[in-house]
């Protein structure tokens, strides 16, 4: 799979943005200056969220569109899912048992449905889960659903001539989204868990809906769409890397000025279609036109490529997982010491950043990364 300089950068600048909405949520920054407010700006922070969404379909469909272009072998499925599951599985595993023992969650028999949920990652599919453990949690469940889908995907449209496919994708898309719009407005009553009374299971409006992959597949198809233009410029530029073009930094200089207008600004709350998620269509196409644009420009990519940036995408996975529980923690600390958040809030932003910084280094080393090699390494020798 051909590495996209940049991204990584991009993917790190996404995790400290979904750290941001929550500290934001503690300390109640309230700065504007002109149109421009810090609040909004704070809060429409989980807009990387959609970043990782759009990220997975372009990385992910990779191998499939270059077996599509060029007719090669298709990629091995079992090496897939191998690959995805060692990824995500026991860094997520880890981070959840920690949470389930340390807060003795496990030692309460009606939190046993809302452990095994979580374990086998269909959470999303109940209210009283969805939320219950680690809030950032529900992401990782969308995520392992959509690359169970992909592989599938690929396969029923892979006869198709490569215009057609991205016309297919497209209307796929719409689909996906005109089907969550008539399941969200068709929702009228609670539904409750089976066998529990005191469990709502489904509700109107409600987060199991919302946050659902039928509601985010627009963006992981926009994501698969992307990766298929990314890969058609990246063959017409030969030998891009390193030199890139600085039109495409035009380009990028122009989704991301216009991202950044629409996060913090109320124009964001005006555009976004009728259940849509993540200002869907327009801000989730400007992170798609971010996303093609980086690896092709001449300077911005140099930014997003440096040292610091990828390693801080090299563990923005741990600093995703860690990053709720450890505010959690150091904002309870400092309650206990007679400290407000609000009035401390560097204190809380460099302790609570210092201590993610440090639980996702380390569990990239020790965890992450290991699992890889052990992989990769594996699959070399057979």
């Amino acid at each position: 799979m051909t590495r996209y300089r940049g991204l990584d950068g991009l993917r790190g600048l996404a995790a400290l943005a979904v750290f941001a909405v929550h500290y934001n949520q503690i300390v109640d920054i309230d700065i504007q200056v002109g149109i421009f407010d810090f609040f909004l700006l704070f809060a429409n922070g989980e807009y990387g969220v959609a970043l990782f969404f759009i990220l997975s379909g372009l990385l992910l469909s990779q191998p499939f569109w270059q077996s599509l272009l060029h007719q090669q072998a298709w990629p091995n499925t079992k090496t897939y899912f191998t690959h995805r599951i060692v990824r995500i599985l026991p860094t997520f595993y880890l981070a959840l048992t920690l949470i389930i023992v340390t807060t003795d969650y496990w030692k309460f028999p009606q939190a046993w449905p809302d452990i095994l949920l979580h374990y086998s990652l269909l959470f999303n599919y109940a209210e009283f889960s969805i939320f219950s453990l680690n809030p950032p949690f529900w992401t990782l469940a969308i995520e392992m659903q959509f690359y169970c889908l992909l592989p599938f995907l690929f396969r029923i449209i892979r006869s198709a001539k490569i215009t057609r496919v991205f016309i297919l994708l497209a209307m796929l898309s719409i689909t996906a989204y005109i089907l969550h719009y008539l399941i969200s407005s068709s929702i009228s009553t609670n539904i409750t868990w089976p066998g529990d009374q005191q469990l709502v299971w489904i509700r109107p409006y409600g987060a199991v809906v919302s946050h659902s992959l039928l509601a985010h597949l627009p963006l992981f198809i926009i994501g698969i769409i992307s990766g298929g233009v990314l890969v058609i410029i990246t063959e017409k530029m030969h030998g891009y890397e390193g030199s890139g073009n600085w039109r495409y930094d035009i380009i990028f200089g122009v989704c991301l000025s216009l991202c950044l207008l629409l996060l913090s600004t109320p124009f964001s709350e005006s555009i976004q279609v009728p259940y849509g998620r993540y200002g869907l269509p327009l801000t989730p196409l400007l992170i798609a036109g971010l996303l093609i644009s980086t690896p092709l420009t001449k300077y911005s990519v140099k930014v997003l490529d440096s040292k610091a940036l990828k390693q801080l995408g090299a563990i923005s996975y741990g600093v995703y997982l860690y990053h709720f529980p450890v505010l959690t923690l150091v904002y309870r600390q400092m309650a206990k010491l007679g400290l407000d958040a609000q009035q401390h809030w560097c204190y809380l932003a460099l302790f609570s950043l210092t201590i993610t910084l440090l639980a996702a280094t380390i569990s990239y080393y020790l965890i992450e990364r290991p699992m890889i090699k052990f992989v990769h390494k594996k699959r070399a020798t057979t």
